[in-house]
């Protein structure tokens, strides 16, 4: 009976922190100037019927629940009290939660496979989730993504004006309400073509350059913003 308990409790606290992180999310979307065009990009990498994983770094994350509201993308996270809250935060915007377990690297790569592949033509993960550190790429996820044909599509994000909350290990960026954001896509990258031989670029400086791209772009969304 205690355990059936501490799961209705948990059950009900992870609501209560999704449904005020979602009414903030709302109010705080409506007040930004948005450049989202770059989005369309995704419907035209998955025209061709390949799977797309949308990459991003951990701490940009935070606008894009509400920026890419439509997508109806599988969002790939840990199941902890955490990722929980950010598994219901998905659902109310429209996207599907695919919890993984905690012990990423003996069982969350291959569960990641049997829940999302043939059953989704759009995933989004952040390369350096979920506890970093701070954009190191998963090497695990690239080689699953070589393996299985799924198409990669760089994400970047940048506001004019934001806080930097510095204390945490991904650096995390929320934009100040009425600030300039822009979401750029990149050039989608077919890493079943670019597996590691010899002389060849190793996936992982690949992808890293494909983000350091994106990142610029999205910048250069944003006339008057200092690049750096």
């Amino acid at each position: 009976m205690g355990e059936r308990w501490r799961q209705i409790a948990t059950a009900m606290a992870v609501g209560l922190v999704a449904g005020v992180m979602v009414a903030i999310l709302r109010v705080w979307s409506a007040t930004l100037r948005k450049q989202t065009s770059q989005l369309e990009r995704l419907d035209r990498y998955m025209a061709d019927g390949r799977q797309v994983l949308a990459v991003f770094w951990h701490g940009k994350y935070l606008p894009l629940f509400p920026l890419a509201k439509g997508k109806h993308a599988v969002v790939i996270t840990i199941d902890s009290f955490r990722g929980r809250v950010i598994g219901e935060i998905c659902k109310r915007f429209g996207y599907r939660p695919v919890l993984l377990p905690a012990d990423v690297n003996a069982h969350g790569f291959p569960a990641l496979v049997a829940q999302v592949k043939g059953h989704a033509s759009l995933i989004a993960l952040a390369l350096d989730g979920p506890i970093g550190p701070l954009h190191r790429i998963r090497s695990g996820a690239l080689t699953l993504s070589a393996v299985h044909g799924v198409v990669l599509a760089p994400i970047g994000v940048a506001s004019s004006r934001k806080i930097v909350i510095r204390s945490r290990w991904d650096k995390q960026e929320l934009p100040l309400p009425f600030s300039r954001v822009a979401v750029a896509v990149g050039d989608r990258i077919e890493l079943d073509h670019k597996v590691d031989e010899g002389g060849a670029m190793p996936m992982e400086e690949i992808v890293r350059q494909a983000m350091d791209a994106v990142e610029r772009q999205a910048r250069e969304l944003l006339p008057g913003m200092p690049h750096d």
